[in-house]
């Protein structure tokens, strides 16, 4: 096992610095100035709904900050644009085989039921003149309950999506017509598809940029299971060529702690049980003895995890080496950290997942040595989350 003090271990995806030169334009709605809505688009963007509820400003929820946008389309909308939408747009003049980086959060409540009929919550659309027609090369849906990417008329299914939480994401497009096109996508941190070759079908500029709610289906008469759509995007980031990933992701703190719903251990003692180490007392603790004695907290639900926090009994004299693994339903689980406590402190120390942060139930801390024996004691644990 490869050993890793606390401090040398950190999220795979590094915070971002603040509008770094590589971010073209934020829209996170903290600056007064762009909080335009309902009447207006913010400056250099384009208005596309017609209903004083169609795009505003609202307090919560919010994915950072004290402001996020909502956008809200009813079935029997006036048409904008030939279709039944609300979105603002990124003006067309999007230079020719330009690297362009993308980040933002988007939040579906619980009204976002399932409905055979798709829409598209983000799109990228070719250029209005000399370009070619038709639907947006780049665009994300949801469609029958799921995440859906259509890449150039290509669908691939992300998996269901969740209602009542902020999932966040990041596009890095090379837009080109030959085979220097790249596609790259992650969400919530985790990469979840990479396509080189040709992104667009041609023209004198590259796609432009368009988010709010649009829903074809309402336009033309197609069955649809619902007759309103309400949805919630915050933390906009648009780079160009020098932008990273950092510099455009929403992912920007892991620190919220999660209090779990319960605790068991694979061994323990009487005298120090596993609730001792979620109790909020640094002077109680759990203990359990042996290669591998696991400490389980349960959620009560998944929730979108980035990381743990422990303390030590006896952290200041000795490092402990433990493994953290996650699970969605409480058999299977996967490593998402291991390393080394400081041995410097009986303070909780904070460990982020190695390869960034997922959705899981079930956090297992799970003890492998110290040099002075083999039991595991733990006085407090923590879960973490976005």
């Amino acid at each position: 096992m490869a050993l890793l003090t606390v401090g040398a271990m950190g999220a795979s995806v590094p915070a971002a610095s603040a509008d770094p030169a590589g971010v073209q334009r934020t829209l996170d709605w903290e600056n007064s100035a762009d909080r335009t809505l309902p009447a207006a688009a913010p400056s250099g963007f384009g208005k596309q709904w017609a209903t004083s509820y169609g795009a505003t400003t609202t307090t919560a929820p919010v994915r950072d900050g004290s402001y996020a946008a909502r956008f809200e389309l009813r079935k029997n909308d006036p048409m904008v644009s030939s279709s039944k939408r609300a979105e603002i747009t990124q003006r067309d003049d999007q230079p020719l085989n330009a690297e362009r980086w993308y980040g933002f959060s988007i939040n579906l409540p619980s009204s976002w039921t399932y409905d055979r009929s798709a829409e598209i919550v983000s799109q990228w659309h070719q250029c209005d003149t000399q370009c070619p027609s038709g639907s947006p090369p780049l665009a994300l849906l949801t469609d029958e309950g799921r995440w859906k990417i259509d890449f150039k008329g290509q669908i691939t299914d992300l998996g269901p999506y969740t209602t009542g939480a902020w999932t966040d994401w990041v596009f890095h497009v090379t837009w080109r017509t030959d085979s220097a096109g790249l596609l790259e996508i992650w969400r919530d941190g985790e990469q979840v598809m990479r396509r080189s070759g040709a992104t667009h079908g041609g023209g004198p500029r590259s796609p432009y940029f368009k988010f709010g709610i649009y829903k074809w289906d309402w336009a033309t008469g197609a069955p649809s299971d619902t007759t309103q759509r309400v949805m919630h995007y915050d933390a906009l980031r648009l780079g160009d060529e020098r932008a990273t990933y950092a510099d455009v992701s929403p992912m920007r703190t892991c620190g919220r702690d999660i209090s779990p719903a319960g605790v068991t251990a694979t061994t323990y003692e009487p005298a120090n049980p596993p609730a001792n180490a979620v109790d909020g007392n640094l002077t109680t603790r759990w203990s359990g003895q042996g290669f591998g004695a696991s400490l389980i907290l349960d959620l009560g639900v998944q929730r979108h995890l980035c990381g743990t926090t422990v303390a030590w009994h006896r952290g200041d004299l000795r490092w402990n080496d433990y493994t953290v693994y996650a699970s969605q339903d409480g058999t299977t689980y996967s490593k998402v950290w291991e390393g080394r406590s400081s041995g410097t402190t009986t303070a909780p120390e904070r460990a982020l997942f190695t390869e960034g942060p997922r959705d899981a139930r079930y956090l297992k801390i799970a003890f492998w040595g110290n040099p002075e024996n083999d039991w595991a004691s733990i006085t407090e644990a923590a879960v973490l989350g976005l």
